[in-house]
C-alpha cells in the first residue's frame, strides 16, 4: 500500500505496539519513536516494544514511548524490519500478529498482513515521514527522531542510497524542529 493508504489504515485502528529490529539503529528506533508520537498526537494509544539492545545513543529518544509490561496491544506494526529473523526475542510472540509492516529494504519478506514498502527510499524514516504528514502536523517531537532515522541510515547523507528526495526530507524535518 502507499503511504497515504497506510495513513488511512492507521486512522482506522488503535491500540498500537510498534516493533523494531535486532541491533537497533537510528532508522528503526527513530521511525518507531516518530510514528508513536504521531499516532498519539492523532489520539491513538501507541507504544514501542522495549528493545533490549537500545544503546545510550538513542535511549532518550525512544524510552518515553516504551510499552508498560502489562500492555496488551490491539494492533501490532513493525518499522524497518525486513525479515522475521530480525525481531528481538521479546518481539517473537508478536511476529505472527504484525498487521502492518513499514520497510524500505528490497529484501522485505512480506510477513505483515499489510505492507507499506518503498525500496526507493534511502531510509525507512523517509517513508514514515510521509505517513506522519498524512496523519497530521509534524511537531518537533515527531521531526527529531525521524531526522535521526534518515541521517543515520544514509551515513549522514554520504551513502550511495542518498537521493535528492532524501535531502528534501531532511531539510523539511530540520525546518519543522
Amino acid at each position: 500500500m502507499t503511504h497515504l493508504e497506510a495513513a488511512g489504515w492507521l486512522k482506522r485502528h488503535d491500540g498500537y505496539l510498534i516493533l523494531t529490529h535486532l541491533r537497533p539503529d537510528g532508522d528503526t528506533l527513530g521511525c518507531a519513536a516518530g510514528l508513536c508520537a504521531a499516532l498519539r498526537q492523532a489520539g491513538k494509544t501507541a507504544y514501542v516494544l522495549k528493545n533490549p539492545e537500545v544503546t545510550h545513543t538513542y535511549r532518550d529518544d525512544v524510552t518515553p514511548y516504551f510499552a508498560p509490561e502489562d500492555y496488551t496491544p490491539e494492533t501490532v506494526i513493525s518499522v524497518d524490519v525486513a525479515t522475521l529473523g530480525l525481531f528481538p526475542e521479546n518481539a517473537r510472540p508478536y511476529q505472527d500478529r504484525v498487521a502492518l509492516a513499514f520497510d524500505h529494504h528490497p529484501s522485505y519478506e512480506g510477513f505483515g498482513a499489510e505492507s507499506c514498502v518503498d525500496a526507493s527510499r534511502a531510509a525507512c524514516g523517509e517513508l514514515i515521514y510521509d505517513v506522519c504528514r498524512a496523519l497530521g502536523e509534524i511537531t518537533p517531537e515527531i521531526a527529531k527522531p525521524l531526522y535521526v532515522a534518515v541521517s543515520t541510515d544514509t551515513g549522514c547523507f554520504v551513502y550511495g542510497n542518498t537521493t535528492p528526495a532524501t535531502h528534501r526530507t531532511a531539510a523539511e524535518l530540520m525546518e519543522l524542529g
